[in-house]
């Protein structure tokens, strides 16, 4: 039987809170080291939660789960019209306010033993003291994390998103309990995520290159657009959103350092969408998982098999976006339309099969040389840091 170990769990926020819940549950000794107080102001981007059921939290508005959302509302604007749609179940999703959520649940981890150790932001010296005192360090710093630091290797990152976004007030009733997301030419999107009938996070995201000027007048004009409420810009939120997985499995996990990744800080945020909150309860739950099987070695690769399929449908349908071809997103969507919106995540295999019956829409993918290229580069594990650095 594997013995009581200590562990240190650097960075609070969903990834951090997911590993020490799952180290905690093998009856290890968690310290959770987060650099903000959690009832001080956080940055509330990530509202819409799948996979909450794994979140140890009862479902009530008390700890941020405000609406259980159905389905979400997929569309492509081309231009004024919008040419496209989908509708994605949500069999177990939530919109939550998510600063709310993060507190509830340090809260239950302090309840249960864990260590909490709030506005306790870790330098790269105390990085290397702690790697000597635990017997693992698990990294959910985000991007670029403390191990990057600590190493030098910040460039090992490849991309990012922009993203802005903002609580508002209006009439969501015809909308509530759905959500919506909306496409345009450019590569990002925008949402709306009702918490409630008449509250609503709305938000906007850019992909690196596709960066406007002035991101508020962008924030805006894409609400203006979509008849939604516009933010007041002091309650408008900024994040900067890993484009993952861009990390060589060797990297994840580093035994000389005693250092190992999960979540943003592995850099395994969807690189089309920049969801990347179930990636990270999902990162954090197996790695436990090989730690208890007494197989830390081997959650880097199990990691980046499980990823692989995300990455091949993702680098697709960003290079569709990126080449203009919003048509071809179109329908992409109307294919996958139906499959519910986490598995589109974690067994994209499912709408990858859909493809494969519709070789017309296939034989015009293919015809464009970047999304062969593309495509090509996903199958053979060419990662992004590898032709950047």
């Amino acid at each position: 039987m594997r013995s009581r170990g200590r562990i240190a769990v650097i960075g609070g926020a969903v990834g951090g809170l997911a590993a020490a819940t799952a180290f905690h549950r093998l009856g290890d000794d968690v310290t959770l080291y987060e650099r903000q107080r959690y009832d001080e102001k956080r940055v509330n981007c990530g509202e819409a939660m799948t996979s909450a059921s794994e979140i140890p939290l009862e479902k009530t508005a008390e700890n941020g789960f405000l609406n259980r959302v159905p389905s979400f509302h997929v569309a492509v604007r081309g231009g004024e019209n919008v040419i496209g749609s989908g509708t994605f179940p949500a069999a177990d999703a939530y919109i939550t306010d998510r600063n709310v959520v993060e507190r509830r649940w340090a809260a239950w981890l302090a309840d249960r033993g864990v260590d909490i150790r709030e506005k306790h932001g870790v330098s790269k010296a105390e990085f290397r003291r702690l790697a000597g005192e635990y017997d693992l360090l698990v990294d959910a710093t985000g991007q670029p994390s403390l191990t990057s630091k600590v190493c030098g290797t910040t460039n090992e990152y490849s991309g990012r998103m922009v993203a802005l976004n903002a609580d508002v007030t209006g009439d969501f009733s015809a909308l509530y309990p759905h959500s919506r997301i909306v496409f345009e030419g450019y590569l990002g999107y925008e949402w709306l995520f009702p918490k409630t009938e008449t509250r609503a996070n709305v938000g906007v995201g850019w992909h690196e290159g596709d960066v406007p000027d002035d991101y508020f007048a962008a924030f805006n004009a894409a609400c203006e657009r979509n008849d939604w409420p516009k933010p007041e810009r002091s309650k408008t939120n900024v994040a900067i959103i890993p484009r993952g997985p861009s990390l060589d499995p060797e990297r994840i996990y580093r035994p000389e350092n005693n250092a190992v990744r999960v979540g943003d800080a592995a850099g395994i945020a969807n690189r089309f969408t920049g969801k990347g909150i179930s990636q990270a309860i999902h990162s954090a739950s197996l790695l436990g998982n090989c730690v208890a099987s007494g197989e830390l070695d081997v959650y880097p690769d199990r990691l980046h098999r499980g990823m692989r399929a995300e990455y091949l449908l993702s680098s697709l349908v960003t290079t569709v976006l990126d080449e203009g071809r919003t048509d071809l997103l179109a329908d992409l969507l109307a294919v996958a339309s139906g499959i519910d919106i986490e598995d589109i995540d974690r067994h994209p295999t499912r709408a990858l099969f859909r493809l494969l019956t519709h070789p017309s829409l296939i034989s015009r993918l293919l015809s464009i040389p970047a999304v062969r290229t593309s495509v090509w580069r996903a199958l053979r594990d060419d990662w992004e840091y590898d032709r950047g650095n």
